[in-house]
């Protein structure tokens, strides 16, 4: 039975997988830019114009003249063999260029979760139990302004108070952990902003459960019914918020990582989509898929260790 679920698991990512790359070279394909033209353009595009023939030549040298489903089936059989292509703008493997850039995207993700994660839950959860109160209307007010202030305006006023006016960090990251201080520090904002309101509204609406007032009529303690049942009821779902975030962090933080001048992912993928680089694009988009897809199955297997219904709703073929 275990064995079945493993096996299915694998083949729904897989098929999830396949949709992902099939989708994202189909809108790469189709875009009005010719990436054999930006490459002879270089980076300036001064170079005058640029004859036909020179840009057939370097389409047949990209094997960009091929159909597009030949052009896809030759990227999918190699990258099924651990082969994501070669970089138009590099010139070297994809897996190498998503290896270089990765250290500070999960650097900064690991930093902002966790310090979301330590602050967003306790607030989320004191909120919700003093509903109405000073701690919750001043958490109100900071969600607002944290969900409200897009990440590049936060980013570039960070920027201009920390690195301009106050000279406390350079302007230009120079890599290392005061590189990715900033960047990290906009992503918690914004996070704990979001986690803080999500969590308290799933404590709110465990509180107002009939077994909280049945156990308060019965005597029992309301610590024992918060740390024994609320925390544990609301478990599951605040899991699946912290997993969203993942990919956020992941996939998100490309306008950041450009504003604080970070050699991450986020900074890799722009760059690519403005030159079309596309065996980079795909490998970014996979990645994050990727990543997202383990997120999830991790998940649900703590979801289902916390909350045994889910393993009762699984084995009679329902989802968690």
């Amino acid at each position: 039975m275990v064995l079945h679920k493993i096996i299915m698991q694998l083949l729904h990512f897989v098929i999830v997988l396949l949709g992902i790359s099939f989708l994202t070279f189909s809108i790469l394909f189709l875009s009005p830019r010719n990436p054999a033209e930006l490459w002879l353009a270089g980076s300036d595009g001064n170079v005058g114009m640029i004859s036909e023939e020179a840009i057939a030549e370097q389409e047949r040298i990209m094997g960009l003249d091929k159909p597009f489903l030949v052009q896809y089936g030759t990227w999918l059989g190699k990258a099924l063999q651990g082969n994501f292509g070669i970089s138009f703008t590099y010139n070297t493997p994809v897996t190498e260029e998503i290896a270089k850039h990765m250290g500070p995207t999960v650097w900064m993700t690991v930093i902002s979760l966790t310090v979301t994660i330590l602050l967003a839950v306790p607030l989320g959860v004191l909120c919700a139990v003093y509903k109405d109160q000073l701690l919750d209307n001043v958490m109100r007010i900071f969600s607002f302004f944290g969900i409200s202030l897009p990440s590049f305006l936060t980013s570039i006023i960070f920027l201009w108070f920390f690195c301009i006016k106050m000279e406390w960090l350079p302007v230009i990251s120079k890599g290392g952990a005061i590189g990715i201080l900033l960047p990290s520090v906009v992503l918690i904002l914004q996070f704990v902003a979001k986690l803080t309101r999500q969590v308290r509204a799933i404590i709110l609406e465990q509180l107002e459960q009939p077994y909280v007032d049945g156990a308060i009529t019965r005597g029992v303690k309301f610590k024992n019914i918060l740390f024994g049942h609320v925390l544990k009821n609301s478990a599951a779902p605040i899991l699946t918020c912290i997993s969203i975030y993942v990919g956020l962090a992941f996939g998100g933080s490309a306008v950041i990582e450009g504003i604080f001048s970070v050699d991450g992912l986020g900074r890799m993928a722009v760059s690519s989509v403005a030159r079309l680089d596309i065996y980079v694009i795909q490998g970014f988009v996979l990645w994050v898929a990727i990543v997202y897809l383990v997120v999830n199955l991790l998940v649900d297997i703590l979801s289902a260790m916390i909350d045994p219904r889910i393993k009762y709703n699984r084995k009679s073929g329902g989802g968690s």
